[in-house]
């Protein structure tokens, strides 16, 4: 894991860097959620309304719609394809749950992609989503935090 101005970056994700989105591969299932800089930067957590799961949804279209004190705003999925399961029961325990844990626990959804070949934006994986987010964390001035318990 590289660790850049407080921001973790797991190195067993893909990232859409534009987008503030990690993605797990898992199988033909394609797991979701916003990285430490999205949670930084939006700050705690109000809300969160998910797409059921069954639902299916466009490549760049969103699968949820996140509020927070600073922000109102979709999350995107890079894939075509279904929602399979959304992470409601983790959020209606802890909204912060993505503040806390962005990573694990704090996901937004999963979903079973059309083709995982086709993403919206392109995906960086390794170093080049490492430089690719160590520019962004600096154009965006970001120094990131986790809300504590």
């Amino acid at each position: 894991m590289t660790v850049y101005r407080g921001c973790h970056l797991p190195g067993d994700r893909a990232y859409d860097v534009e987008g503030d989105l990690w993605v797990r591969f898992e199988g033909d299932l394609v797991r979701l959620g916003m990285t430490d800089v999205a949670q930084t930067r939006m700050g705690m957590m109000v809300s969160v309304l998910f797409k059921r799961a069954g639902r299916k949804v466009k490549s760049g279209g969103s699968v949820a719609t996140v509020e927070s004190a600073k922000w109102v705003g979709p999350v995107h999925t890079p894939f075509s394809g279904e929602v399979v399961e959304p992470n409601e029961d983790a959020f209606a325990r802890d909204i912060l749950i993505a503040n806390r844990d962005p990573y694990d626990a704090g996901w937004i959804t999963v979903i079973r992609p059309d083709d995982t070949s086709a993403p919206h934006r392109p995906l960086l994986e390794g170093e080049d989503a490492v430089s690719a987010y160590m520019a962004r964390i600096d154009e965006l001035d970001v120094s990131c935090f986790r809300c504590a318990d």
